[in-house]
């Protein structure tokens, strides 16, 4: 990756600018490359990947947390995608405890897997909230998840 290693990869959704910045990053991301269709077949359940780019894949939170997926699609994602950019992730609170853990095992398997990421948020390092039974475990997914989107980890795109 020549000069794309400084770039910003996690953005605090404050704002129209943020959002501007985020899509232009994507774009210069995925310049030059072939945007395909991807349907994963995990032990007869199907995923598609809508957005994606030779190796670079773009999901909605809601996608990939909102829905009945599991360690075994994430682990399907990430055995084909060298980056992942995720969407409007919340704040969290008790109201979406399923939807954390979802995002906490997704993390994890990406950190495991050494996937850097870009996402956008409801939050940045100093606003985060959590619900009250993943307190303890999202702080680990935090310091995972800031180390994930670093411009400075594995330069892989």
């Amino acid at each position: 990756m020549s000069g794309e290693s400084k770039l910003e990869r996690f953005f605090y959704l404050a704002n129209e600018r943020s959002s501007f910045q985020l899509n232009q990053t994507f774009r210069q991301l995925t310049k030059g490359k072939k945007n395909s269709i991807i349907k994963l077949n995990i032990k007869g359940r199907f995923f598609t990947i809508n957005l994606f780019f030779e190796g670079i894949a773009s999901f909605d939170f809601k996608e990939l947390c909102d829905v009945n997926t599991g360690a075994e699609d994430y682990i399907a994602i990430a055995e084909k995608c060298n980056f992942l950019t995720l969407l409007s992730v919340p704040n969290f609170n008790n109201n979406i405890v399923d939807q954390q853990q979802r995002f906490i095992t997704l993390i994890d398997i990406l950190y495991e897997k050494k996937i850097p990421m870009m996402i956008s948020a409801h939050f940045n390092q100093n606003n985060f909230s959590s619900s009250t039974k993943l307190i303890e475990p999202y702080k680990r997914t935090l310091s995972r998840l800031f180390e994930l989107t670093s411009p400075n980890f594995l330069k892989r795109i």
